[in-house]
């Protein structure tokens, strides 16, 4: 697991690299990894709004966002696997009714009423 750096100590440090302080200087007076400084101070010109990307107040949004995302995608694609093997069997005509016995029909027992002369 990475390691966490107090939220105090990384604004200060953003803040100097973003007023134009060199990253190596931050680097060479904090111990902090070149990496991580770098991070931080494109991070830190993004919530100034000098740089294109997502502000850090919408980070988490956009994390959980992402990860509803991922789930959808991944019951589609069980969605899309199922409807596939369905596809493929054989459907098989229903045997019908056995209440009614062969050749009878509900309508049979009722009587004929005579169409309506046409004109």
């Amino acid at each position: 697991m990475p390691f966490e750096y107090p939220a105090s100590v990384r604004r200060g440090l953003s803040e100097r690299m973003r007023q134009g302080e060199a990253v190596l200087a931050v680097h060479a007076e904090s111990g902090i990894c070149l990496g991580t400084l770098y991070r931080w101070k494109h991070q830190a010109l993004v919530d100034a709004g000098l740089a294109a990307g997502t502000l850090s107040t919408q980070a988490p949004d956009v994390q959980s966002a992402a990860k509803r995302i991922r789930q959808l995608e991944d019951e589609l694609a069980i969605v899309k696997a199922a409807s596939a093997l369905y596809d493929e069997q054989v459907v098989v005509p229903p045997k019908g009714s056995s209440r009614l016995s062969t050749g009878s029909s509900p309508r049979a027992s009722q009587p004929d009423v005579p169409a309506a002369p046409s004109r």
